[in-house]
């Protein structure tokens, strides 16, 4: 059975698609694709990065990148969309997080083990952002508190954003929250979905 080649959306030129990794490409911290030269700059915050084949578009990035330039008059034009996740290790699979955790470490899975450490890289793009977008879904099995942990820690650096920042900053989900309040995971994101508001 080969596996699903999805072509990159028009909006996206591979060129113009900017990825910071670890030497080994073992972890991804975070990854731009320029759409314009005027508009907003867009961060998706999501739960872990999925790999880009040479050849072909990551289907997350693809829902993601298609959904924005849909909506983009509700988020006056898009100039940008990063993407950074509250774990850096590529995530190929559900239980890949959850080993390498056991295997690694909690430091390792989260980014936070070397220079370009995580937490800085999503503290400066939430920073950069004009609207940022909440898209981590909900816990992973086994991983429960450390998720908790950084979501924890994500919302801190989305409230310390608001106020000490003069400018608007507006931070959304897509869709209903789930039952716990989590919001939807990128993946899970409709095209018939609108755009919320994260903190009501």
């Amino acid at each position: 059975m080969s596996m699903c080649r999805c072509k990159y959306p028009r909006a996206i030129k591979k060129k113009n698609i900017t990825i910071t990794e670890d030497e080994e490409g073992q972890r991804c911290y975070k990854i731009s694709f320029d759409l314009g030269a005027q508009g907003s700059n867009i961060l998706v915050i999501s739960r872990a990065p999925k790999g880009l084949e040479e050849d072909s578009c990551n289907s997350l990035y693809k829902r993601v990148v298609k959904f924005l330039v849909e909506n983009k008059d509700e988020i006056e034009g898009i100039k940008k969309v990063t993407i950074v996740n509250l774990f850096a290790l590529y995530e190929y699979d559900k239980g890949d997080i959850y080993e390498e955790c056991i295997l690694k470490g909690k430091e390792y899975v989260e980014g936070n083990d070397n220079e370009f450490y995580n937490d800085k890289i999503i503290a400066e793009e939430i920073h950069e952002a004009n609207y940022i977008i909440a898209a981590w879904g909900e816990p992973l099995d086994g991983l429960e508190q450390i998720y908790a942990s950084r979501v924890e820690l994500v919302l801190k650096a989305l409230r310390h954003e608001i106020i000490n920042c003069s400018e608007t900053r507006y931070i959304l989900r897509v869709g209903e929250a789930n039952k716990k309040g989590y919001p939807k995971h990128c993946l899970a994101w409709s095209y018939k979905d609108r755009l919320q508001i994260l903190f009501k």
